[in-house]
């Protein structure tokens, strides 16, 4: 039974996660807004603002700022900076993939998504997603709450594709690869920007970025239950 109550639960974050890749404002799945601002690093780090109208995964993803730190992702475990940190979340997923609070000196920074996660070797695990929406973080100079649509053009051009979700009244911009997931609990198959943007301001409030390993396939393994 306490199984079957975790894979429920699993089943609706990862229904909610998918909202909120498709512009939902409520969903909260990074680390909490400290207030504390860092557009100076930010600014620092357009490295692909110089080719303006072009969209490069290979140079966004190593372009992120979280709370003043740089950071790229994918990223592996066991390759984390010094000072970082993680405590893993416990969910229910298909083995090989986990979900992790990520720290910094003690101060929380973000929530990352985990492939190559396995139970039975979990250092090797690979941080391949995150959603960021506070001012004070930003993935190759684009920050939330800040960054306008008109300068998202400006510097990629025109996306791959453009959604709607009328409930959130929000655009979905994406730049980059999106596959479809293999299943609820599988992982998101994209490597791609994903931004939401507010219909009524044309401001980006949140951002997410997903750099996952094609030749892998999550969906017929074990379930993971986290701990």
């Amino acid at each position: 039974m306490k199984n079957k109550i975790k894979l429920i639960l699993f089943a609706l974050c990862a229904a909610m996660v998918c909202l909120v890749f498709a512009g939902c404002k409520n969903e909260n799945i990074e680390a909490s807004d400290t207030g504390v601002t860092s557009s100076a690093a930010a600014d620092d780090n357009t490295a692909q603002g110089e080719a303006n109208g072009t969209f490069d995964i290979e140079t966004v993803r190593k372009n992120i700022v979280i709370k003043g730190q740089p950071f790229e992702i994918p990223m592996a475990l066991k390759d984390l900076p010094e000072g970082w940190t993680y405590v893993e979340q416990e969910i229910m997923a298909y083995d090989g993939l986990g979900l992790a609070t990520f720290y910094y000196k003690d101060k929380e920074m973000f929530v990352g998504a985990l492939e190559n996660f396995y139970k039975d070797n979990k250092k090797d695990g690979i941080i391949y997603n995150t959603t960021l929406r506070t001012d004070d973080c930003s993935i190759d100079g684009i920050i939330p709450l800040k960054t306008t649509l008109q300068e998202v053009i400006d510097k990629y051009g025109e996306p791959a594709e453009i959604s709607e979700l009328k409930r959130s009244e929000a655009y979905v911009y994406s730049y980059g690869i999106r596959k479809p997931r293999t299943s609820l609990l599988g992982r998101s198959n994209n490597q791609a920007l994903i931004l939401s943007i507010d219909k009524e301001t044309e401001i980006v409030y949140l951002i997410s970025i997903t750099y996952a390993d094609f030749s892998k396939d999550y969906s017929y393994t074990d379930f993971n239950t986290g701990g």
